[in-house]
């Protein structure tokens, strides 16, 4: 293996003590013939610097497209690197942590769930050196998610409200409630290296409104940014329809109606991002290949609303939106906690 970047080693094993990586740890290098060499070999000398027992995973990359639908990035639960093989999934259960640099990541694959079952924990890595090191995790921040997950997980109902229309109402009880921490540090645990949120999979179909998607908003897969309005109406938990001339209704449109499947128009979950150091604007600079999108999902004050798949109700499907928006207003039971974009500060 070649030499590693001094740097980005040193930065990698910043991100593996949060993840707690102890001497003697088996640890994985999920790859393919694609992934960032120098991704790799940081990952390798960063783990063998910090006594665990790293080795490397090469797997041939998968075509792009599921059933005629592009899914670079999205990480497509019907479509994934270790579909073909496996006996490397169940290699991956007996190993202490997994540095997944695989194109696509585990994060919604079907082996996700059976791998954390073991007690294996994973790590996805996927935005360039700037951003990892820009949105490292911090114990200050890792408190208010802490704060802010245990306040979500006691909310009966959510409104969401914005001057562009945004009219929304979602019933949380018995919502399955999860911080993303940007790293794992517990067995059976995932995270994707530089985010920050904290979302909730509603249990209820109680979601009920519109949302409208306004001039600078962010749709993922797409990787884009909206530039005319699009009205999303919920009614009982699923996009009912969907308003809007311009060219962003008509890509949602398209996209939604080629999976011709009618879970992917269901709630997936809600939230909003709470990192102060994830830049809106990201997509400007960070080509869609070469980032997971991180930045937009996590920037403070974000809201985040997902559709597709819903661990709460069961619901699967192979789509999945990803909608941070800006400048909307946020009530958990009757309290603000987002203000025209901006968080309210409780401490």
């Amino acid at each position: 293996m070649q030499t590693a970047n001094a740097a980005l080693t040193s930065l990698f094993m910043k991100e593996f003590e949060w993840c707690a990586v102890a001497e003697g740890e088996s640890a994985a290098i999920l790859t393919e013939a694609e992934s960032r060499s120098a991704y790799t070999q940081a990952a390798h000398s960063a783990l063998a610097a910090m006594g665990a027992r790293p080795f490397q995973v090469l797997l041939p990359t998968r075509s792009p497209v599921d059933g005629g639908v592009p899914t670079i990035n999205r990480g497509n639960a019907n479509s994934n690197v270790l579909d073909d093989y496996p006996e490397v999934t169940e290699l991956l259960k007996s190993v202490d942590f997994i540095v997944d640099l695989s194109l696509e990541g585990l994060i919604h694959s079907q082996q996700r769930s059976e791998i954390l079952g073991s007690g294996t924990r994973t790590l996805l890595i996927k935005e360039p050196p700037d951003a990892l090191e820009r949105l490292l995790p911090t114990a200050d921040r890792n408190r208010r998610i802490d704060s802010t997950v245990k306040r979500l997980g006691r909310t009966k109902e959510m409104i969401v409200t914005s001057t562009a229309g945004t009219d929304l109402y979602v019933d949380l009880t018995g919502a399955i409630v999860k911080g993303a921490y940007g790293f794992c540090d517990k067995p059976g645990t995932s995270a994707t290296w530089a985010t920050c949120a904290v979302i909730a999979y509603p249990a209820s179909n109680h979601v009920d409104g519109q949302v409208v998607l306004a001039c600078g908003d962010i749709v993922f897969p797409f990787y884009r940014y909206v530039e005319s309005p699009v009205t999303l109406r919920f009614k009982e938990g699923f996009v009912d329809k969907i308003v809007g001339s311009g060219l962003d209704a008509e890509l949602l449109r398209d996209y939604f109606a080629r999976w011709n499947d009618r879970n992917a128009y269901g709630i997936s979950h809600v939230g909003w991002g709470l990192h102060e150091n994830a830049l809106w604007d990201a997509l400007s600079f960070y080509p869609k290949t070469e980032s997971a999108g991180v930045d937009g999902r996590s920037f403070a004050g974000n809201f985040l609303i997902s559709t597709g798949p819903n661990y709460a109700t069961g619901r699967q499907t192979r789509c999945h939106f990803d909608i941070p928006m800006r400048r909307c207003t946020i009530h958990i039971d009757n309290e603000p906690v987002v203000v025209e974009g901006r968080l309210v500060n409780r401490d």
